[in-house]
């Protein structure tokens, strides 16, 4: 009998009679700068835990998943931690770093040509930003900005891995078996459209030139979808996953035929407004689907999704034109929010002072910015040409 378990916690999920191969890869390097955090050495945090050295050890290098231990002692124990000082701000990403490890170790299945697709953890729920930069962390070695933040000032003795990164087969084999996915996911009578989308974002991250190539193919079967856009489907966050990837290896004209093209209504703006507050933790619970995107909401305001686009308003970020859109609608949408913070919004005139210097953005987007700029001047927001 088959096990269909959808947690990451105390059980294994098996497939076709088999368990797939699991690793703590990202758990287990958050764990060790937690502990780090506190600070304390692998043998005092294990007499404070009540278990031994070794087990701590086989945590943190990830040979043990700590995913592998009961919901009820890995809640003890992260209370524990807590209460001896570790950064709380890790702590609470110690459930999506259990996810980033469980997606990663399906993704590398070697299975993964002939296992059911419902199966893919990629394709259960949608992506947040935070969930997203720890799978990335351990594929590229890239730490997410809240590691950077919190990372222990205190030395370390001896040689030590800088995260929680795959081996370069193990690299090589997670954005194939990507490829793999998509063109599964897209196969058939009934897609898998969230798993498709999902794949190919993370597809995108590939910095192999093998990679590009391959995202220019699949995006001539997108092409030609987005012109005929009327409102928000299924396939306008799909089509979104596919520009933003090509966009992330250097060609951003599907982009930003996308942001052109694929906004002909109110539901697709408000598609790119609660996509973008879901991406950046403003709606804090997890959606099943990408059917919570087109219906205007009231559940959140703005404040940090405001700051997270304009700390992305630069020239050189892939994602600049899409980033500027979204300002745009954000501020139609929610007027005053630019006065909620006054730091972001003296910055978002700064940057955009910089961006309307700079050649690196779109027609639209220059206009958008230009709106944008005598908008915050009507309201007394003004910013200077230095900016971090």
């Amino acid at each position: 009998m088959n096990v269909d378990c959808r947690s990451t916690w105390g059980l294994r999920v098996k497939v076709d009679g088999r368990s797939p191969r699991s690793r703590g890869w990202v758990t287990g390097y958050l764990l060790k700068l937690i502990r780090e955090s506190i600070p304390m050495t692998q043998e005092q945090v294990a007499v404070k835990l009540g278990v031994d050295r070794a087990t701590v050890q086989s945590w943190e290098s990830g040979r043990r998943p700590f995913t592998a231990v009961p919901f009820g002692h890995a809640i003890t124990i992260r209370q524990k931690l807590g209460m001896l000082g570790a950064s709380s701000r890790m702590l609470a990403a110690v459930d999506d770093a259990a996810e980033a490890d469980f997606i990663l170790s399906r993704v590398l299945d070697e299975q993964v040509e002939r296992s059911e697709l419902a199966e893919q953890p990629l394709g259960w729920s949608v992506l947040t930003h935070q969930l997203s930069d720890l799978i990335v962390w351990a594929v590229l070695g890239r730490a997410p900005s809240f590691v950077r933040d919190c990372s222990s000032p205190h030395p370390r003795r001896g040689p030590v891995a800088s995260g929680p990164i795959l081996a370069a087969d193990e690299r090589r084999i997670f954005f194939e078996h990507l490829h793999v996915l998509v063109e599964r996911a897209a196969a058939g009578r009934h897609p898998h459209i969230l798993l498709h989308r999902q794949a190919c974002f993370l597809a995108g991250t590939d910095p192999t030139k093998e990679s590009a190539i391959w995202l220019a193919q699949n995006n001539a079967r997108t092409a030609g979808r987005i012109t005929r856009i009327q409102t928000w489907s299924a396939m306008w966050p799909n089509a979104r996953s596919v520009v933003t990837s090509l966009a992330n290896q250097g060609d951003p004209e599907p982009l930003r035929a996308f942001i052109a093209e694929a906004h002909p209504d109110d539901a697709c703006h408000n598609a790119a407004l609660n996509y973008s507050a879901y991406w950046v933790g403003e709606i804090p619970y997890r959606q099943r689907n990408d059917f919570f995107m087109p219906t205007a909401r009231a559940d959140w305001r703005g404040s940090h999704l405001l700051r997270h686009l304009v700390a992305r308003l630069r020239p050189e970020h892939p994602f600049v034109d899409l980033n500027i859109h979204n300002v745009w609608v954000l501020l139609a949408a929610r007027r005053g929010l630019a006065h909620d913070d006054p730091a972001t919004g003296h910055a978002l005139a700064a940057r955009s002072a910089v961006l309307l210097d700079s050649d690196s953005i779109s027609v639209q987007s220059r206009q958008e910015l230009t709106s944008i700029v005598y908008s915050l001047r009507a309201d007394g927001i003004t910013g200077t040409r230095t900016v971090t």
